[in-house]
């Protein structure tokens, strides 16, 4: 086994946090390390427990399985966090590893999220997570994350209001790459806030090489409906004598063209979110426009 294989497996096992609007690892289908489920819609995935009672090392972990791994910078018109604008242009730095875990797909997501402007937070985050096929069907995703904000934020990352500069959740999802809309669903706990998030949506892959003869031409596209409800939207933060608290639903869609050739991946998207919140809190807080566009894209290498 090697170092990058365990160095990548204990962050995505020990990291502890929100969806971004980007695409990330947990957003992806489970495909690494993944054995077909059984035929029938109803019968349980043996795998993990074989897996495990085989106390295999080289097994458990993936030794010698086929990885993906991938280093990558994106740019969006405007940054965008569970349906709310966090910063003006925006860089993406990122780097994704996934590969076979405990006989299911172990993915790990570091990335840094950098607002030209700076009245706005920059913030790094840590994620990662374990998909497995339960059944033919349904497969499970277990994860969460960790992010630092370079200002205290309130919220997704509202900067300039107190809040706090770490964060962290946890989530349990199931998805089924199985059905062409490929629907999920998701729930998220928010230590930092206090505050429980819903979500549910469909992101398709539709394969353009039938339609273009281009080989590894795709669209990749994602409906969001989420709903957050917040004891402590700012942290320990109280403001005018006690905690914020604040709840409200959103819709984001996404939409990239995507294109590989050889190691290199590229993208360009663009994306459309709004929020039932408004734009001004009760006590005064700019909370932001509530719809917004942006545009996107992005280049990375495969290794």
């Amino acid at each position: 086994m090697t170092f990058k294989n365990i160095l990548c497996i204990a962050l995505a096992s020990a990291s502890a946090a929100t969806l971004y609007g980007r695409f990330s690892s947990d957003e992806m289908p489970a495909e690494y390390g993944i054995d077909p489920a059984p035929e029938k819609w109803y019968q349980i995935n043996p795998r993990t427990w074989e897996v495990f009672t085989s106390f295999d090392g080289d097994m458990i972990f993936g030794a010698g399985k086929e990885r993906f791994t991938m280093i990558g910078v994106e740019y969006y018109s405007t940054g965008v966090i569970e349906g709310r604008k966090v910063g003006d242009s925006t860089l993406v730095a990122s780097f994704q590893d996934r590969g076979a875990f405990f006989g299911g797909d172990g993915y790990m997501d570091i990335s840094y999220f950098a607002p030209v402007d700076s009245k706005y937070a920059q913030q790094a985050t840590v994620l990662g997570g374990w998909k497995y096929n339960i059944t033919k069907y349904v497969d499970i995703d277990l994860g969460g994350n960790v992010i630092y904000s370079t200002k205290k934020v309130i919220g997704p990352g509202i900067a300039g209001y107190g809040g706090e500069s770490w964060r962290g959740d946890f989530y349990v999802g199931f998805t089924s790459d199985e059905l062409y809309v490929r629907p999920f669903a998701y729930f998220d706990y928010d230590m930092t806030y206090d505050a429980t998030k819903w979500l549910a949506g469909f992101n398709p892959i539709i394969d353009l090489e039938p339609l273009t003869a281009i080989e590894n031409l795709r669209i990749e596209s994602q409906l969001t409906f989420g709903y957050v409800n917040a004891n402590r939207w700012s942290g320990d933060q109280r403001i005018n004598g006690s905690y914020m608290r604040n709840s409200y639903g959103y819709i984001q869609i996404e939409a990239n063209l995507v294109y590989q050739i050889g190691g290199v991946r590229m993208f360009v998207g663009v994306g459309w979110a709004m929020h039932n919140d408004g734009k001004v809190a009760s006590n005064g807080v700019n909370l932001g426009p509530d719809n917004m566009v942006w545009t996107s894209c992005g280049v990375g290498y495969i290794f």
